[in-house]
């Protein structure tokens, strides 16, 4: 597609990586803040995740602006990312309703809020929809695209192929749901690796190397049902055939919530911390986005 223009709201971590994002794409980008001490910090930031997607020159696509009537000035597209709370995103949304073109997809980057609590009075409200993505976002190709109900199924398609156009998969959601889709499916995930932990079954480790070593490596390139389509000799009905019984009896048995907070008290705080130290949190972070730029180039090359 021919290149927009794309305003960002927020100068913050997730605002930046949407900044590289765009950029790299081949729109122009621009990034508002109020707080000027962190429109100083866009270059470096943005810099440096360019760096990680090999396009270092897309930081001539990228400039600042303190300005919010001429951030969104032509805006076809615009990114909000400001903090997660309803009040405060149904004002600033409602304030770029006011500059931005009419015709301009006012998208939210929250990860949990569905859009009708707090799109619902901003003006031209057909065309607000969630654009979420994964943290971090400039190392993932997903990103959620929700719909309030009263989305248009234009604002929707639009998004999408803007979020094509920069490499993004997006996941079209039909209609809001709480947590929407990646959060429910690592929902399922996490209780159920806490409940491991919390009876005593398995530590922290082995539940760790359960996904690294087994899940995780297809799923992360055949997904869920693409996986089970391949573990059976005659594909997914055939699988459902022979293990729908088995999961529909762990199912039953894994419907009761556990208290998070009780098992790390009483034991998986210090399994975690003997892994990593909180103070080497950040290097592992670091560590964890270099793998994830070489795991991003092995999909990319499998692809091929």
């Amino acid at each position: 597609m021919n290149a927009v223009k794309v305003t960002v709201i927020g100068a913050g971590l997730i605002g930046c990586a949407w900044a590289a994002l765009f950029a790299r794409g081949g729109h122009e980008v621009v990034v508002f803040d109020l707080d000027e001490t962190a429109l100083d910090r866009v270059d470096a930031h943005v810099r440096a995740l360019l760096d990680d997607l090999e396009a270092p020159a897309a930081i001539a696509r990228v400039r600042v602006s303190s300005d919010l009537a001429e951030a969104v000035a032509g805006a076809d597209y615009v990114q909000e990312c400001v903090p997660e709370v309803v009040s405060i995103k149904a004002a600033v949304l409602a304030s770029i309703a006011q500059h931005a073109p009419a015709s301009a997809i006012l998208a939210s980057s929250t990860s949990a809020l569905m859009p009708s609590l707090f799109t619902a009075e901003v003006p031209g409200r057909e065309r607000t929809i969630v654009a979420h993505p994964i943290n971090p976002p400039h190392l993932h190709t997903a990103v959620e695209v929700v719909p309030a109900p009263w989305t248009s199924a234009e604002t929707v398609a639009r998004a999408e192929e803007i979020l094509e156009s920069v490499g993004m998969e997006p996941i079209v959601l039909t209609e809001e749901i709480d947590g929407f889709v990646v959060n429910r499916l690592q929902s399922a995930i996490l209780h159920e690796a806490f409940r491991l932990v919390a009876s005593g079954v398995v530590g922290a480790r082995d539940v760790d190397r359960a996904m690294v070593g087994a899940l995780a490596p297809r799923w992360s390139f055949l997904g869920v049902f693409g996986t089970i389509d391949l573990n059976a000799p005659e594909g997914i009905a055939q699988y459902v055939e022979r293990y729908g019984p088995l999961y529909e009896r762990l199912g039953a048995a894994q419907g009761d919530p556990v208290d998070w907070q009780q098992v790390l008290d009483d034991g998986l705080l210090a399994q975690v911390e003997a892994e990593v130290p909180r103070a080497g949190l950040d290097a592992r972070r670091a560590w964890r986005d270099r793998r994830l730029v070489e795991l991003a180039r092995a999909r990319a090359a499998a692809r091929d």
